[in-house]
């Protein structure tokens, strides 16, 4: 079983670590640019609402050093874990302050879950044999 496993995984590892590293720098990138108005708008109505643009500088932030960390093979492990706890933190901080989007049809929160369990994933394959 092992062996099927590792097989069925060695192809998937090299696609795992690039798109979650460009996931998360483009994240930030994102959120730094294009994005900028509608993060600060998100965050405008709520209870940090006055510290709204920094606060989407500092999430920016913190995608762009979880992105290169993971692309650091000497750092990738810090890294993963670092991205599972800045995900957790988006979803119980955007719990409180935006729970609405839970309900959003493009599911922003929902989709956290199952980058999280990527992010195991690439915990579980990242020793090579």
């Amino acid at each position: 079983v092992q062996e099927r496993w590792f097989a069925r995984l060695y192809f998937v590892k090299p696609a795992i670590f690039t798109v979650l590293p460009f996931f998360w720098i483009m994240t930030g990138v994102i959120s730094l640019t294009t994005g900028w108005r509608r993060g600060v708008d998100l965050l405008v109505g709520t209870a940090i609402g006055p510290l709204a643009e920094p606060a989407v500088i500092a999430g920016a932030l913190a995608d762009m050093a979880v992105g290169a960390l993971i692309a650091w093979r000497p750092t990738s492990r810090l890294g993963l874990f670092g991205a599972i706890a800045v995900a957790l933190f988006y979803a119980i901080a955007g719990t409180m302050l935006r729970p609405e989007l839970w309900n959003e049809p493009l599911g922003p929160f929902l989709k956290i879950l199952p980058i999280i369990v990527l992010h195991f994933v690439a915990l579980a394959v990242l020793e090579e044999r």
